[in-house]
């Protein structure tokens, strides 16, 4: 059988054309500061070929995956063969790596996020490719630092154990001048009977398009090795994409802004955030977009635990710049209703100093304006709740 030496040519390569159709939707409204509408159908096509070239289409695989025997982030040894009967998801994540590895895990967060009941049937495993940094507290650590303490397990053990392993996999690695490690950030979805069934090599883009697009493929060549085999429309199609320091939004530094702003009786106010009052929790969206009106009834339901349990308020942000007129932007906070604050972003500028390239995106932000937490996507009103009991203290609402 040839597949295996289709394999290795593929990891042999560092970046690689995809030729797949894009078919991720509903992680976020694409959105500039410049546009005045929504993506025309040339635009769109655009956007998605873009998506395209930086997204690996993958590899089918058919092979036995060798098995190892490792140490994970709590010490205990654990194998590869032991999850035989679940899906396995086996990464390679570089335990010092600040680029494509902290990618790679929002992606697999994505996943086992979406699987809801499933993720029972599915193990994420990542093996360290960096031959320096393999001692237990290094891949502690990296879990830690992104969120994936307790979604994986994440194995370690001897330089020597580790190129054992990388060999088998066909994944190499290298420690350049200045101590960078250049590994193959291969992705491999193995199967309840231990078979390799497909590869990709994650993308080293971090627009919430491609990390939308790798999710979609992980899901589609997950779900037909679930039990049931389940079709990609039986999950969930919210996301979880969170902050990822200088990809998906800004750095923590302070944007107080002042901006006109719409009560929710329709009438024009002034309003400032980040002067010193309290944290608020900003959510960009505009009207015309599905996703935002779709997650109106989770932010009005927060809106009123909010006020009854001290946490921070919402502020909505309209790109104002994107609607036909702020009459409209009036009607809409009305009739919808809206129960909390829109300010108007009339110049793109709000939206660019936070970073935002789509929507909906909620930003929780201090008294002082500097950024605690950052969202890309819908979000479920129990996640919500949680982010914001675990980045602030109570507050006052005066």
């Amino acid at each position: 059988m040839a597949s295996w030496k289709a394999w290795g040519a593929l990891l042999g390569l560092i970046s690689v054309l995809a030729g797949g159709v894009w078919g991720a939707d509903r992680l976020v409204t694409g959105w500039h500061p410049a546009a005045v509408a929504p993506p025309t159908a040339t635009q769109a096509v655009a956007q998605a070929t873009a998506v395209q070239a930086e997204v690996d289409p993958g590899v089918t695989l058919h092979r036995t995956a060798p098995d190892f025997i490792l140490v994970n982030q709590d010490g205990h040894l654990t194998s590869l063969h032991q999850y035989r009967g679940k899906v396995v998801i086996l990464s390679f994540i570089d335990a010092r790596c600040t680029t494509v590895c902290p990618l790679t895990a929002v992606v697999l967060r994505n996943v086992r996020h979406d699987l809801g009941a499933y993720r029972r049937d599915v193990q994420l495993v990542a093996v360290n490719a960096n031959p320096v940094a393999t001692s237990v507290a290094d891949v502690r650590q990296w879990s830690a630092q992104h969120h994936m303490q307790h979604q994986w397990q994440f194995l370690t053990g001897s330089a020597a154990a580790l190129k054992a392993v990388w060999a088998h996999y066909y994944v190499s690695s290298q420690v350049l001048k200045g101590g960078v490690v250049q590994h193959i950030p291969a992705v491999i979805v193995i199967g309840p009977h231990g078979h390799e069934r497909w590869l990709y090599l994650n993308a080293s883009a971090g627009s919430a398009p491609v990390l939308s697009a790798q999710v979609h493929h992980l899901m589609a060549h997950i779900a037909p090795l679930l039990p049931g085999h389940p079709t990609l429309r039986q999950f969930p199609r919210a996301r979880e994409l969170t902050y990822l320091a200088g990809t998906l939004g800004p750095t923590g530094s302070g944007h107080p802004f002042r901006a006109p702003a719409i009560q929710p009786t329709g009438r024009l106010s002034a309003l400032a955030v980040g002067h010193g009052a309290h944290p608020v929790l900003l959510d960009f969206f505009a009207t015309w977009c599905p996703d935002c009106q779709e997650e109106v009834p989770v932010l009005t339901q927060y809106q009123h635990t909010a006020t009854r349990h001290h946490l921070p308020p919402v502020v909505g942000v309209d790109l104002r710049l994107s609607e036909s007129s702020t009459a409209h932007v009036q009607h809409y906070v009305v009739n919808t209703p809206v129960p909390y604050p829109v300010a108007l972003d009339t110049t793109g500028a709000i939206a660019a100093a936070y970073g935002v390239s789509g929507i909906p995106t909620e930003v929780l932000v201090s008294a002082t304006g500097h950024i605690l937490w950052y969202h890309q996507g819908l979000i479920s009103l129990s996640a919500l709740r949680t982010a914001m009991r675990q980045h602030v203290r109570p507050v006052s609402h005066g």
